[in-house]
């Protein structure tokens, strides 16, 4: 068995207790699961496998909204650290445009938990391109070009994002690298998600 580590915090970088962690499958189905303790530290120890989802929470539509990793391969023991806030970012997928410019393509959909609240058609928040910051591995890395994407959604449309960023030299193996998007509304809201590429 490997572990999956980490510690969840606020948007201060303050610890948070009783939140939960959850390991799902491409269903949503629940794998394994876990709360924080008082210094906002989990460890889930699934069996080896691809994990598509792992999701962290508390006060769910109450207080804040969720943080989101994706497409974990779980074959060494890993550190999935995240934050939690009002803003949620969904959806989050990355990929290389083969024979395009040497850059990782990102895509995502930001919610609000104060425009849902306030029954807004469009609860996407208002950020601007300087409010988003990416990082791979750890490491700032820049972002190139930010494409808004409004989207259809039943009576409404939300609005996405499609971002070129650039790559650092010395990537890892296949699934190994870790990209974190995090976004910072003009409210001064924030939200989090990470990707394994």
């Amino acid at each position: 068995m490997w572990s999956i580590t980490g510690i969840i915090s606020d948007k201060n970088g303050k610890a948070m207790n009783k939140v939960s962690v959850i390991l799902m499958d491409k269903n949503f189905k629940e794998i394994t699961s876990t709360m924080t303790n008082k210094d906002g530290e989990y460890c889930l120890n699934p069996e080896g496998n691809h994990y598509p989802f792992m999701v962290a929470f508390k006060d769910y539509k109450e207080k804040y909204l969720e943080f989101w990793c994706h497409n974990i391969n779980l074959n060494k023991d890993i550190v999935i650290n995240g934050s939690i806030d009002k803003l949620e970012i969904y959806g989050l997928h990355c990929f290389r445009i083969l024979g395009a410019y040497p850059s990782l393509t990102v895509y995502f959909r930001p919610m609000s938990l104060e425009k849902y609240n306030n029954g807004e058609a469009d609860i996407s928040p208002n950020i601007t391109n300087d409010s988003i910051k990416a990082f791979i591995n750890n490491e700032d890395i820049k972002i190139l070009k930010v494409n808004k994407i409004k989207e259809y959604c039943g009576d409404t449309c939300l609005t996405a994002y499609l971002m070129q960023v650039s790559l650092p030299e010395g990537l890892l193996h296949k699934s190994e690298n870790l990209l974190d998007i995090e976004i910072l509304d003009l409210d001064g809201f924030f939200g989090q998600a990470s990707i394994f590429f």
